[in-house]
């Protein structure tokens, strides 16, 4: 579980550089897709309660480093492992106990930016397979994975009551690609 959490806050704090709760919670629902919004929100909160995220400035920053983790291709995060961490543990933090951080009202900071309803992995099984369409469509087109997703994102936000995936999938269509492949993949059933 812990190196689910390391590698997740790798990919989040890749810069280094410390995010605002609110920004944190959009990366891990709207860029990366491992969460619903609302999930992700959660998921913050209780990474700051169990030590992972330290305020720093402005925002909030991993515990430890994690410059030298590097996730596997194609990884993941459990969601689980996101919104159930366990309690982060080091050397220093044993030696000499600190108060826990404050855990920051993400609520409050969010910004209201009309986007599509919550879409979680249990209302809808095409929200399971998100991932693994950025990854096809990067792949298959040639462009960065992190260039779907801004392309995505442009979309979803100006179609409005746009889902992600529908977002992605009208990106693999610009693309060029063959669209049984993305359909079959997002079909109910699948």
């Amino acid at each position: 579980m812990s190196n689910d959490l390391r590698r997740a806050l790798a990919v989040l704090f890749r810069d280094g550089r410390a995010i605002e709760a609110s920004d944190l919670a959009r990366e891990m629902a709207f860029v990366h897709g491992w969460l619903s919004i609302g999930d992700a929100d959660t998921a913050v909160i209780r990474m700051v309660e169990q030590g992972w995220l330290t305020n720093e400035g402005a925002g909030l920053a991993p515990s430890e480093a994690t410059d030298k983790v590097h996730p596997p291709l194609g990884w993941m995060p459990r969601p689980s492992n996101l919104l159930e961490p366990e309690a982060w543990h080091a050397q220093a933090q044993a030696a000499t106990p600190a108060a826990p951080p404050e855990a920051p009202t993400v609520a409050a900071e969010r910004t209201a930016i009309p986007t599509a309803p919550d879409v979680s992995a249990a209302t809808d099984p095409r929200a399971r397979v998100e991932g693994r369409l950025v990854g096809f469509v990067a792949r298959s087109s040639g462009l960065e994975r992190d260039e779907v997703l801004r392309r995505a994102q442009r979309k979803q936000q100006a179609l409005r009551p746009c889902t992600s995936w529908l977002a992605l999938a009208l990106v693999a269509r610009e693309q060029g690609l063959d669209m049984g492949a993305i359909v079959e993949a997002l079909s109910p059933s699948a």
